[in-house]
């Protein structure tokens, strides 16, 4: 009777334990998914792609009676890409072009609601020019022969950046300028690149080197009504632009200041197992030196790393850096004390020490090449 209750009691409580792994998996769904507000509108999760705030997903069509407002970039300058604070600037023309509804008794200006959602030092690095003003100066489209508006501004902007550096110094980075309307939502505004945009693939980003450039459009998900329960269901899903820059770090930065002078340290450490065991004092000091060199090469490339970032694909490299330095150390100071406290004959270690600086040496080769390629 017992072991029944017991096996009932065990039954019960695994029971209630995939309930509630159950809802709680249905839960985590339903908050990731993104409510389609419109009717006939689906919204897909977008790969690859995370903000620091909101979720981002695709549209399967437009809503309804959303005014459409065309947009296009063309860079001028990108530089100041700084991977410690997470930063990059750019100077750039953007222009945007778009064609009220018939409906409307005045036109819904896009360009003064608009704003950057990963702009940095907004204060002391943020300025725009706008190329069409009213008698005041104030930003005012013009109107085009075919009864467009079209408005194009000269900016001048800090970024902010989430960099990648799991792969440092392979890294490819993704500069992202990211905008959206402040006061009209999806299912009123929609953001989509300029069919006449430039599709120039080549932009100069100093110590970079290009690979693409990108428009999309998405649909920003908000988990909020910002305070307006009367606009609920309105104030979740925004238009998103966003404009993408994908560098690469050359590869000469690696081959020429971070792999050649550990290299050159390595070839130095393993030298001294090619020195006869009987010169122990020039073994250890060649040994203690090329380990001070690996740590202080280290700590050269960490100084351009943020202080929190996780072990990157160079420091991988680095540890095996250490596993031969450290290698070749105790084995000279093992050898030291087998010829002059134990007597042994120092001839016996030539030869094995040979072969251990032959082996360490295709470990670290072997080793890198895994890690890179």
């Amino acid at each position: 009777m017992v072991r029944q209750t017991a096996s009932a009691v065990l039954a019960g409580l695994l029971l209630a334990i995939g309930v509630g792994l159950g809802l709680s998996v249905l839960a985590s769904s339903a908050a990731t998914a993104a409510p389609a507000r419109n009717p006939g509108i689906s919204f897909s999760t977008v790969k690859g792609f995370s903000i620091a705030r909101g979720e981002v997903f695709r549209a399967s069509s437009l809503a309804k009676g959303a005014e459409i407002v065309y947009w296009g970039i063309e860079p001028i300058q990108t530089y100041a890409i700084d991977l410690t604070h997470d930063t990059w600037n750019m100077n750039f023309y953007m222009w945007f072009r778009w064609k009220p509804h018939p409906h409307d008794a005045a036109y819904i200006d896009p360009v003064t609601s608009m704003a950057f959602d990963n702009s940095s030092n907004a204060v002391s690095n943020f300025s725009v020019t706008y190329s069409y003003t009213n008698a005041a100066g104030q930003e005012a489209p013009t109107k085009l022969s075919n009864g467009d508006y079209y408005q194009l501004a000269y900016y001048q902007v800090g970024f902010a950046a989430d960099y990648d550096l799991a792969r440092f110094p392979f890294d490819t980075q993704k500069l992202q300028i990211r905008f959206e309307n402040t006061t009209d939502d999806f299912s009123q505004l929609v953001y989509l690149p300029d069919p006449q945009r430039s599709f120039d693939q080549h932009l100069v980003v100093a110590n970079w080197a290009t690979e693409s450039v990108t428009y999309s459009s998405y649909v920003k998900h908000y988990q909020t009504d910002f305070g307006n329960p009367d606009l609920a269901s309105q104030y979740s899903n925004w238009s998103l632009g966003v404009y993408t820059i994908s560098v690469a770090r050359p590869t000469s930065h690696f081959w020429g200041k971070l792999f050649l002078p550990l290299l050159i340290a390595l070839i130095a450490s393993l030298s001294v197992l090619l020195i006869k065991p009987e010169h122990e004092i020039s073994r250890i000091a060649l040994a203690g030196t090329a380990l001070l060199t690996v740590i202080l090469i280290q700590q050269g490339y960490a100084n351009s790393l943020p202080d929190v970032v996780p072990i990157v694909l160079m420091d991988k490299i680095y540890v095996l850096g250490y596993v031969v330095v450290m290698s070749v150390f105790i084995r000279s100071i093992w050898e030291t004390r087998q010829v002059f406290h134990l007597k042994r004959e120092a001839a016996t270690f030539i030869i094995p020490d040979r072969w251990i600086a032959l082996a360490l040496g295709m470990l670290f080769l072997t080793g890198c090449a895994l890690l890179v390629y």
